[in-house]
């Protein structure tokens, strides 16, 4: 198969996978956007299923170095699938203290809830065209750094509490990173704009109607959390929050759907800087792609 050159719009730098410790205690603050259980089980429902569709996604890109020539995409593809190694294991992490905190009902229908989500990824991978795959990921990418851009230019962090907000600055930070890997990727094996818009917006849907199935099991598993935040105070400061929040994410998501869309040329924030600099500092043993534990 013939393939395109790897000529990102603009100069991306290096990506860099970080082996990170946090410490996921039984009682960590699971209410961790401050006064707001229904956004952040939100948050960690979309992050149950991670630990199956990150290696969806490693597995469509691993399927693609099959078809392309360009050492400069094929180093970036390894180095995306390094860096979503790293967050899928965290993320199973965290999630398995979640589950151990639920009780048996909900804990049982979330299992079955994330056995189904994994056996639909496995099978997007048995029976989808390359370039199908290839066009979810990047619809998933986009969507993903639109919000990570969000969180870092309105510092959404302050009003959280670790260790879940150190995970998630993390990883939003390493999103941005390998930001451009599946749109390039999609470019050279996938079957145009037309296409890659369609599939994107299914993957979009996809993702977050998968996320608000399993937050919904979490608000249910939960309701004293919930309850706890149902002041007056609390309703106004997360709505003030919310509308803010969504409004900058509608501003950013536009972009991603026009047919000059690269997110190469992106604008990141100085917050993203600020992050890649803190995470490496404290990364005591960086990872080579070949390093990772990968998945089948």
């Amino acid at each position: 198969m013939t393939t395109t050159p790897h000529s990102p719009s603009a100069p991306v730098q290096g990506i860099t996978p970080r082996r990170m410790q946090f410490d996921f205690s039984d009682d960590m603050d699971l209410v961790f956007i401050e006064h707001d259980p229904a956004l952040s089980f939100l948050f960690l429902g979309t992050w149950m299923l991670l630990p199956s569709l990150e290696p969806y996604l490693m597995r469509t890109m691993r399927s693609a170095m099959n078809d392309i020539a360009d050492t400069g995409l094929l180093h970036d593809l390894k180095q995306f699938c390094a860096q979503e190694g790293q967050h899928y294991q965290q993320h199973a992490r965290a999630n398995a203290v979640i589950l151990r905190r639920m009780p048996p009902a909900q804990r049982a229908r979330m299992q079955q809830q994330l056995a189904a989500i994994e056996a639909q990824y496995r099978q997007f991978s048995a029976t989808r065209p390359l370039a199908w795959n290839l066009a979810y990921a990047e619809g998933f990418e986009a969507y993903t750094a639109a919000g990570a851009r969000t969180q870092l230019e309105l510092d959404v962090f302050a009003y959280m509490t670790d260790p879940i907000r150190d995970l998630m600055r993390w990883h939003i930070m390493e999103e941005l990173e390998h930001r451009t890997v599946a749109f390039d990727a999609c470019a050279a094996l996938g079957r145009g704009y037309l296409h890659r818009l369609r599939t994107g917006l299914y993957a979009q849907k996809h993702f977050i109607g998968l996320g608000r199935q399993l937050a919904g099991t979490m608000m249910q598993a939960f309701p004293e959390l919930v309850a706890a935040h149902q002041s007056d105070a609390a309703r106004q400061l997360r709505t003030q929050r919310r509308r803010r929040y969504f409004r900058r994410t509608l501003r950013n998501l536009v972009g991603i759907y026009l047919p000059w869309y690269s997110p190469a040329r992106l604008r990141m924030p100085p917050a993203y800087t600020l992050a890649r600099a803190e995470y490496d500092r404290r990364v005591a043993d960086p990872l080579t792609a070949g390093a990772v534990e990968t998945p089948s």
